[in-house]
């Protein structure tokens, strides 16, 4: 081979493996994204079903689980209803 196809070769591999890089990098990120906005949605929609639970007119106890923790709660403003 002369040194010109040889050189053309090399320039071609570098552009795929620069291809697949980026390709990987921008791949990454998505996924990065979509896993922080899924994590974002989950604690907001935990936190919203909590202040649910807290502004029942029922003011009765409700319980909040973490794995094998669990407390129970009640809105302060029904201690002091008269």
């Amino acid at each position: 081979m002369d040194k010109q196809k040889i050189l053309i070769i090399l320039l071609l591999l570098i552009i795929v493996v620069f291809s697949i890089y980026s390709a990987k990098n921008v791949f990454d990120s998505y996924t990065s994204s979509i896993f922080e906005m899924g994590h974002s949605k989950g604690y907001t929609d935990a936190v919203s079903d909590v202040i649910k639970s807290a502004e029942d007119e029922s003011c009765e106890v409700f319980s909040v689980y973490n794995n094998d923790k669990e407390v129970n709660l009640i809105n302060i403003d029904c201690l002091y209803e008269e």
